[in-house]
């Protein structure tokens, strides 16, 4: 008997996230470190387009509207399920965890479309010279990745789940089980009838405390 299955990708950039950046912190190479740092940074980058597809996509939209609200921006995908699913609704955009997103997604756009960027070298003597690290305003997170290191990394994830946070649980005020049920579904239409809950080990839990990510907005099993 053959059974279909439809993978999402929320779950494994999840664990490539933390376990990049966990290697990231116990790597003595300063160079490796800062490459899986990178590394984590890009996968917590992608969540947000990832699961804003997934909400999209629970409306089971004609393919025709589906093809034009695909075309909207990743902010623009989550306040339209919003706004559709929900009378009275829709995304604070002048709150902080929203900003914080935006300026996520304005980095992972610098990423995927790299242009030049100008790098100011601070010479402390002759022989020795720094490079001017400029900050994102709100996460303070690098805006030239090659400065990308692992508390570039812990912010990145915390702005990620910080913002997850505030639309399932502040916006859509749905129950862990329900987030879960979308998120991890198997299904070709997203379904919270069919619930599925993948496990991760205590420890992972631990370093997302000892992080400050909040991921209680979705239902996990720990080990």
């Amino acid at each position: 008997m053959e059974r279909e299955a439809y993978h999402r990708n929320f779950f494994p950039l999840l664990v490539d996230s933390i376990v990049l950046l966990e290697s990231a912190e116990l790597e003595r190479n300063p160079d490796l470190s800062n490459t899986l740092a990178r590394s984590s940074i890009i996968n917590s980058m992608l969540i947000p387009e990832v699961v804003a597809n997934i909400c999209v996509e629970t409306l089971d939209l004609e393919r025709s509207i589906f093809q034009e609200i695909d075309k909207l921006s990743v902010l623009g995908k989550f306040d339209f399920f919003l706004r559709t699913t929900f009378r009275n609704r829709k995304i604070d955009r002048g709150i902080s965890v929203v900003q914080g997103l935006q300026e996520i997604k304005k980095l992972r756009d610098g990423y995927v479309h790299p242009k030049k960027q100008k790098v100011i070298w601070v010479h402390s003597s002759e022989d020795e010279a720094t490079a001017e690290r400029e900050e994102s305003l709100l996460l303070k997170i690098a805006t030239n990745s090659n400065f990308w290191h692992t508390a570039d990394a812990v912010a990145v994830m915390r702005g990620t789940h910080d913002f997850l946070y505030y639309f399932f649980h502040d916006c859509c005020r749905y129950s862990k089980k329900k987030v879960a049920s979308l998120l991890f579904s198997e299904e070709v239409v997203p379904d919270e009838e069919s619930l599925t809950i993948p496990y991760l080990h205590k420890a992972t839990r631990d370093l997302l405390n000892e992080w400050n990510v909040n991921v209680s907005y979705v239902k996990l099993g720990w080990l």
